[in-house]
């Protein structure tokens, strides 16, 4: 069998066995605890602020802009309602990384899941932020866009690794 039949039939069989979510969540899990441990050390770093500065705007999406920074709270119920939320929604989108990545050669996948990445930071920051979280805008910049891209690179690399099925390009 040539190589692009062997592709043809990796991406058939991938369509077919690929209906199983979990490693999808599994990546989107671990790509989001990678993200935001880069989001809260960049934050501290590179704004020199708190680095829970993250964790308090995401909590506020659930309990209010009384918990956005430069509150002092670093309550246990702020730090679950953000951890909560985070990992929610990181389950959702390494399941759009998985879709987005199904079936495609590796190095096709990752920039597929950079791109998811990047998709991810042009939505979360520019319109969902605006109409639900107006304290997200001054978020935006270089550091979080590498942290969303971040995320989709890991994700990618964690699916990869589950997903795989025998040696070879196609996942």
């Amino acid at each position: 069998m040539n190589l692009q039949a062997d592709v043809k039939a990796q991406r058939a069989i991938g369509s077919v066995q690929g209906l199983c979510p979990f490693a999808g969540v599994i990546a989107g899990l671990l790509a989001g605890a990678a993200y935001l441990g880069a989001q809260m050390f960049f934050w501290a770093a590179v704004h020199d602020a708190d680095a829970w500065a993250p964790l308090q705007r995401i909590s506020a999406m659930l309990l209010g802009p009384d918990d956005l920074p430069p509150s002092a709270d670093h309550s246990a119920t702020l730090a679950g309602m953000a951890l909560l939320i985070h990992f929610g929604l990181a389950m959702v989108f390494g399941r759009f990384v998985d879709l987005a990545v199904r079936g495609h050669v590796r190095m096709d996948a990752v920039l597929r899941g950079l791109g998811v990445g990047v998709a991810l930071y042009a939505v979360n920051f520019f319109v969902v932020a605006p109409l639900a979280s107006p304290w997200f805008e001054d978020s935006r910049g270089l550091t979080t866009l590498l942290d969303h891209a971040l995320f989709g690179a890991v994700a990618v690399a964690i699916y990869l690794q589950l997903r795989m099925r025998r040696p070879g390009w196609v996942v």
